[in-house]
């Protein structure tokens, strides 16, 4: 067998000797044969060391490929040329020697990739740019090498270096010596590199390379290439040099390429990159080489021969601090790859430690080639302290390593202890050096050298704490790890931090990308490297293996960072690029411990105003500054630069037809989202900071400047003339808007008086006494209620009912709250009424009912169940009573009287649809004649339903009115002829849409609030006006008041048809507004598309599976359930008390809470709502006035700062001073279930409270009013009720401290001053905005009696003062009083003699309970009054007859009152028949009209 081999080695030497013998031969003759012959040399070395490893499959190459060449160069010779014989005999030589050559480089390029095969493919990055498979051949199996070829090899590759030196001498003449220069630094790298490498691979310590493991292409760790792969690699790098030299040589020699001094000098300079340690990618070759050494080695104790040798070759045998650095950093991390289990981690310090060897070398070059000592530079101490934080990062690595390694909870292993005591070592010396090096630094640096010696040295002495506290057992190995992670994690951000502020430091060259965006970038990453700081601080945190992991991420970071800032030259990544991948690497990894922002509902509508909001709320913040901003200030007065810059975009991108711009539209829609992220994000700040708000605020912030950036580099278009036209409907200047607001005009309707007249005669006609049902049905907005209101107020039903009474069912009705509204049109309404059961409230209707003719309507009834409900209250006792139903279902009607054919309403027709269109438009005027033709084909196209002709009327009502907006509003209706219920109710819902549409922004957020609140059916104004405040609807008036804005703002919607008045005030102003069906199910439609409330009732889930009795309730929700969760920006909830309460409803994101009970009862047992503060913490809007919250006011809510809105009711006695922490708190509202409320002095820190509302009464804490600070006023009140308060000086102290309420409503009580000064009306003329005021007084006449009232008071109630009737001209006086109401004796005494020039502006004047007798007065006293209202002045003989000639007269209401008062009224009507009488009377069953509905 040993002789086969030996003849095969033979047999092969022969074939190379051949080849050397011919290329020989004929090198002189030709450059390319020369070349040819330099490239043989190299295959020769390396086929001796294959040839040693028998069967190579490369050495097999090499020889079969010599023996080719060879053949062909000696049929050559002996004149057997191949091809075209004719050819001379020197261009034969050179179509030889090309061919030759190409055969060798093909066969070198495979080698090549031979040996680099195993490296390559371990290698992650796979670089390799000279040799690929462009040459399409197949590659060699990799095959080891002997590394006894390795100093001929190099050597060989020296001389052909030179040989570059020799053509720059020949070429460039004296120019040559900075060539020749570069040749001789690249050979003396070579040779360097030869004596490095060489010693290793010959290490005894190492198994010979080219095991059957290595043969077939395995390592002893996937995580690192074989010393085979390494040897490969550098011979494949070397092997590529060489080439590139021969055909740099023969192209030179041919005069292939022109030889220049730049060309050459670049040249030289590339190759020498290749095997320089300065190029990264060569350290990085190096680094894994140690590695792999190091795990092939049979004795590690003696790897430092290995790192030693390596430092030899960096630093060309010089010592100093550096080299000794170096030396223990890569021992100590070639020692941690080697004994950590976690490869990817290990791995994620190689980036660093290759930077920080690559930027040593050439610092190192740097410094030799001006002849100083590399340890003298500020940039070599500079390094060497970057040097230690990263051999201070692995000191602390490896002994949690060892923690984790060890079993025993108190191990006292030998070698733990021993690991941790070398550790300890180095960490005593580590500062040490550090302090040593900084001292070397830059005047400038030396400053934070010492912080970050101070920082490593106070770590370190926590180290050796825990060492000792572990050495003498006195804590455990996982407390000693949840120590040291948070060491390590610090230490990473630290380092990370110094990193990113040398980035910050620098100029980069005057990169302007780098300046604008870099900057930006690098800060936002700092920023979150201190609140990830802010997390370790967090003792709470238990979890620190959460943490851990993110921070080692971190590490991973600063090393990928690093890299790049060294050796952006060479990588193709930009920094800009870099920053990008930065941020999104790190948004995905701290998703471990940081959350991703949740995923709320935000509204989509109102986006301006939305804006304007949340940027006055920001300037109030940012000016307040309170502590918990602090740190993030400069991100919140960014972020209010960016949102006003988007503000103004979106201004005039509202100017413009959207629909026709998309991407506006898109845009648009993302800054709304952004914006509501900030207000979630910034409040949340304020009120409880957690860390993923500070992730979350720079996140936003990125948000918002890109969005700046793309609507900065938006050029909007000029709105045209027909959007203008559009907009001029929709837009109206705050301070435009009417301060009036009641309505000029009454309602105009078209009278259809067949429809009218045929259901009077249903009801009042016939011979039937039973009581019976006459039902009128038909679709939603067809005027069904319209009609019945007509018939209910007709004076023939009047005068043939004894009683009438109305209530609207709705599809959601408690029969408790039908009962209610019956009983208040034929009995009124008491508090006894409001406790009642509603077993008690129904025999109580019947019982009022009871031998009376009654006329009860019951308006929208959706199905049988509320006249099941309601039948057993009406008496069927043969007076002819009835019930006058209406219905949008047929079905309805019949299933309750099978027998008989329900009234189905018609449609309007053509005429009658254009007159009340033209009613509604131009206020009983005539339409022009320009818009007559386009004005009835719109009329025309409303398809005859009255609610979609008034819903369009409201568009067609704007100031400007020209046929072009009109022909584009009739446009958008349909003229498709329809004549089914289900295809017309479409129709007017696509007026809706259209009206809707027309609807500037921020009134389709007043209009969705109204859905809300229609739970209560009749919505009073107050209260709607209250809550647009605190939701921010109403923006910041100039000149008016923000109550009169949101006036106007309501009344704007009336005024479009879209809101209907329910009730009004005595002023003739809105009490309370209502929707129409309707309108109220396509706006709730509408909530549900913009998402800007969420309705909660009893059927929506899992309320439907709970239990719907109050008692037995057995769902045990702190156990075995987690909270109902909402993601809504607004809550409107409808449940049961406890449904609600035990549910604990969780909504994080939630700003308005509305809640209200299922049941009108009142809420005797307090609830405990302490859950509120943590489910709900940034509320602004909390309304629980119908819930018990017990004695003591909860002081979960006072946590809640950002309330605006607060209501709550209880058995409160006091309100505690800590409700001064609400702040923005603009609307009170007490609701006391028993006597007075105390209020703390604090509440005159309430600087923003607007309305202040207390049920009983108020009472003032005067002990602690010294704590004020001078505070003492609200400035800003403009509803006070109801503070009681001594007549004297207590309440002119109180009054002066809120000057500018406008309504106040109090009480008065007898002053225990017994001085003439002590028990008289308190001074309320300082009070000189005050419109409206309501005063109850308690006790003895007042000493005086004089009334000292404003001049500007509007409206006044007074009871009570029992004072003569001689005091009244006091308030007769008042020039602009309109409304007096005098109840409960507030004057005594049977006459009351009018004087002339008063109440001369008086509307309205009510006088109730008083024992008057006698009323003397002429219509000139009185020459403005509009109502008359007598209640139960029961010697009252009668009304003044002059009264019939107030020409603005138009109501007079007598209640419970003597019958010739009653008489007196019906004759004022027969001599003024357009006076409506209304009479409710003790003395008869006859009534009087009642010209609005309950």
């Amino acid at each position: 067998m040993m002789a086969s081999v030996s003849a095969f080695a033979a047999a092969a030497g022969s074939s190379l000797d051949r080849l050397d013998s011919a290329l020989e031969g004929l090198r002189s003759r030709s450059f390319a044969v020369e070349k040819v012959y330099n490239d043989w040399r190299y295959l020769r070395i390396l086929w001796q060391s294959y040839h040693k490893r028998s069967g190579a499959a490369a050495g097999l190459k090499i020889e079969a490929t010599a023996e080719e060449i060879a053949q062909n160069l000696v049929r050559f010779c002996n004149g057997e040329k191949l091809g075209d014989k004719k050819s001379p005999e020197s261009e034969s030589l050179l179509e030889l020697a090309r061919d030759c050559s190409t055969k060798t480089k093909l066969l070198m390029a495979e080698i090549g990739e031979a040996l680099d095969r195993l490296y390559l493919s371990w290698s992650s990055s796979g670089r390799d740019s000279s040799i690929n498979s462009s040459f399409q051949i197949h590659l060699l199996s990799p095959a080891p090498l002997d590394v006894s070829f390795w100093p001929s090899f190099v050597k060989h590759l020296q001389s052909n270096v030179l040989r570059i030196s020799r053509i720059a001498a020949e070429y460039l003449g004296s120019e040559h010596v900075t060539v020749r220069n570069q040749v001789y630094s690249l050979y003396d790298s070579l040779k360097s590199l030869e004596h490095y490498v060489a010693p290793l691979f010959s290490h005894r310590n190492f198994s010979s390379p080219g095991g059957a493991g290595a043969e077939a292409g395995a390592t002893p760790d996937d995580a690192l290439p074989s010393v085979d792969a390494c040897l490969g690699h550098v011979v494949s790098v070397v092997l590529r040099i060489a080439n590139r030299c021969c055909d740099h040589w023969l192209d030179c020699k041919t005069g292939q390429i022109q030889v220049e001094k730049g060309e050459l000098t670049k040249f030289v300079e590339d190759l020498h990159h290749e095997i320089h340690p300065r190029n990264p990618y060569f350290m990085e070759f190096h680094l894994n080489f140690l590695m792999a050494i190091y795990r092939s080695s049979h004795r590690k104790d003696e790897d430092v021969d290995f790192v030693m040798q390596f430092c030899y070759y960096l630093f060309n045998f010089e010592g100093g601090d550096f080299r000794d650095e170096v030396s223990s950093l890569v021992t100590l991390f070639v020692k941690t790859n080697a004994k950590l289990d976690d490869r990817d981690f290990v791995q994620s310090f190689f980036p660093e430690l290759n930077a920080v060897l690559t930027e040593m070398v050439s610092l190192f070059e740097a410094n030799s080639r001006e002849g100083d000592k590399l340890d003298n530079s500020p940039q070599c101490s500079e390094l060497l302290t970057k040097i230690c934080l990263l051999k201070a990062e692995l000191l602390l690595v490896v002994q949690i390593h060892n923690i984790n390694s060890s079993s025993s909870s108190f191990s006292s292993s030998s070698t733990m202890l021993s690991d941790w005591e070398d550790i300890i070592y180095e960490c005593r010396e580590l500062p040490r050096n550090l302090s040593r090096y900084f001292q070397k630094l830059h005047h400038d640096q030396i400053e934070d050298g010492k912080k970050m010696s101070a920082f490593i040295e106070s770590i370190f002495q926590e180290v050796e704490f825990l060492y000792q506290s572990f050495r003498h057992q006195e804590i455990t190995k996982s407390a000693v790890k949840n120590s040291l992670l948070p060491l390590v994690s610090k230490l990473v951000i630290f380092k990370e931090e110094t990193f990113l502020m040398e980035l910050l430091q620098l100029k980069n060259g005057g990169d302007s990308t780098f300046m604008a965006c870099g900057k930006e970038q690098i800060a936002l990453h700092l920023q979150k490297l201190k609140y990830i700081s802010q997390i370790l601080l967090d003792e709470r945190r238990k979890d620190r293996e959460s943490v851990f992991r993110p921070c080692l991420y971190f590490r991973k970071l600063t090393s990928f960072s690093y890299s790049f800032f060294i050796t952006q030259d060479k990588m193709i990544l930009s920094f800009s690029a870099l920053l990008y991948k930065v941020k999104h690497l790190m948004k995905a990894e701290l998703k471990e411990i940081i959350p991703e922002f949740p995923m709320f509902d935000f509204p989509k509508t109102c986006k301006l105003r939305f804006l304007d909001f949340l940027l006055t709320n920001l300037e109030e913040l940012l000016t307040c500054r309170p502590t918990s901003i602090a740190s993030v200030k400069q991100h919140f007065e960014e972020i209010q630069l960016h949102l006003k810059s988007l503000n103004t975009f979106l201004l005039n991108v509202s100017k413009l037809d959207i629909e026709k711009h998309p991407k506006l539209k898109d845009l648009g829609d993302c800054v709304n989202d952004v914006a509501y992220q900030v207000e979630c994000i910034v409040d949340s700040i304020e009120v409880d900071a957690q860390p993923q708000n500070f992730f979350w605020l720079i996140d936003v912030l990125e948000d918002i400047r890109l969005a700046n950036e793309k609507a900065c580099g938006i050029h909007l278009p000029t709105p045209d003339a027909e959007v203008e036209d559009s907009k001029i409907v929709n837009q109206v200047p705050i301070d435009k808007l009417s301060g009036d607001s009641t309505p000029t005009t009454d309602e105009f309707v078209v009278d259809l008086e067949d429809e009218e007249q045929f259901t009077i005669n249903k009801l009042t006609k016939g011979t039937s006494k039973a009581l019976d049902i006459v039902s009128i049905v038909g679709m939603p907005g067809l005027g069904k209620t319209t009609l019945a209101i007509k018939v209910y107020n007709s004076k023939s039903v009047m005068d043939h009912f004894h009683q009438r009474a109305w209530c609207t069912v709705s599809q959601a009705y408690e029969k408790r709250r039908l009962l209610i509204e019956i009983l208040n049109g034929v009995h009124g309404l008491t508090d006894e009424i409001h406790r009642m059961t509603d077993d008690t409230l129904e025999e109580k209707l019947k019982q009022a009912l009871l031998r009376n003719k009654y006329l009860i309507v019951m308006d929208d009834v959706w199905d049988a169940r509320a006249w099941n409900d309601l039948k057993d209250a009406f008496p069927n006792d043969g007076k002819g009573s009835r019930i006058l139903l209406t219905s949008r279902h047929r079905g309805v009607a019949l299933e309750l009287k099978p027998d008989s054919e329900p009234h189905s309403l018609r449609p309007f027709s053509e005429e009658e649809s254009w007159k009340l269109l033209e009613k509604k438009v131009f206020k009983g005027e005539s339409c022009p004649k320009e818009l007559l033709e386009v004005g009835k084909k719109i009329a025309h196209r409303c398809q005859g339903l009255p609610l979609a002709l008034v819903a369009v009327a409201g568009i067609l009502k704007a100031p400007v009115k020209n046929p072009s907006s009109w022909e584009k509003i009739a446009d958008t209706l349909s003229s498709e002829v329809i004549d089914n219920p289900e295809a017309r109710e479409a129709r007017c819902k696509e007026v809706l849409e259209v009206s809707y549409n027309h609807l500037p922004e921020h009134l389709k957020s007043c209009l969705c609030y109204l859905v809300v609140l229609s739970e209560e059916r009749d919505i009073l104004v107050r209260k709607l006006i209250r809550f647009w405040l605190a939701e921010g609807f109403i923006p910041r008036p100039e000149q008016k008041s923000f109550e009169e804005v949101a006036e106007a703002f309501l009344m704007d919607l009336i005024d479009r048809s879209l809101v209907i008045i329910s009730k009004r005030r005595s002023n003739g102003k809105a009490k309370s507004c209502r929707l129409h069906d309707l309108i109220l199910d396509f706006c709730k439609s509408k909530l549900k598309d913009v998402r800007f409330f969420q309705s909660v009732t009893r059927s929506s889930e899992p309320y439907a599976s709970f239990p719907s009795s109050d008692y037995g309730f057995e769902f045990d929700f702190h156990h075995n359930s987690r909270p109902v969760s909402f993601s809504s920006y607004r809550l409107a909830m409808s449940l049961k008390r406890s449904h609600f309460v035990e549910s604990r409803p969780f909504g994080p994101g939630t700003r308005s809470l509305l809640f209200f009970a299922s049941t009108d009862s009142e809420p005797r047992c307090p609830y405990d709502i302490s859950f509120i503060r943590q489910n709900f913490k940034l509320l602004r809007v909390l309304d629980f006035e119908c819930i018990n919250v017990g004695v003591s006011f909860p002081a979960e809510i006072e946590q809640l700062v950002h309330l605006r809105y607060l209501a709550i009711g209880g058995y409160l006695r006091s309100i505690p001073p800590s409700i001064a922490s609400l702040r923005r708190l603009e609307t009170l509202i007490v609701k006391g279930l028993r006597g007075k409320i105390i209020l703390p002095s604090t509440i005159w820190r309430m600087t923003s409270l607007r309305h202040l509302y207390v049920t009983p009464h108020i009472a003032f804490n005067w002990d602690d009013e010294e704590q004020l600070d001078g505070r003492s006023e609200l400035e800003n009140l403009v509803t006070l009720s109801r503070p009681s308060l001594s007549c004297g000086e207590d309440a002119d102290r109180m009054i002066k401290r809120f000057l500018n309420v406008r309504k106040l409503s109090c009480i008065f009580f007898e002053s225990q001053d017994s001085s003439t000064n002590g028990n008289q009306f308190p001074r309320l003329d300082h009070l000189i905005h005050l419109e409206s005021l309501k005063i109850f007084y308690y006790g003895s006449p007042l000493n005086n009696g004089k009334f000292n009232l404003p001049e500007n008071l509007k409206e006044l109630t007074l009871s009570n003062f029992h004072l003569p009737w001689s005091h009244i001209s006091a308030i007769g006086k008042l020039e602009n009083l309109e409304v007096l109401k005098l109840l409960s004796g507030a004057f005594d005494g049977p006459t009351w003699e009018m004087e002339d020039e008063e109440f001369q502006k008086l509307k309205f004047l009510s006088l109730e309970t008083l024992n008057l007798v006698e009323w003397t007065a002429s219509y000139e006293q009185l020459p403005k009054l509009q109502t008359l209202v007598l209640q139960n002045c029961k010697e009252l003989v009668e009304i003044p007859d002059d009264f019939a000639y107030i020409t603005t007269l138009k109501t007079i209401e007598v209640h419970w009152c003597e019958q010739s008062a009653e008489k007196s009224a019906n004759k004022i009507k027969e001599v003024t028949p357009q006076i409506k009488v209304v009479i409710r009377s003790s003395y008869s069953k006859s009534s009087g009209s009642i010209d609005e509905k309950p």
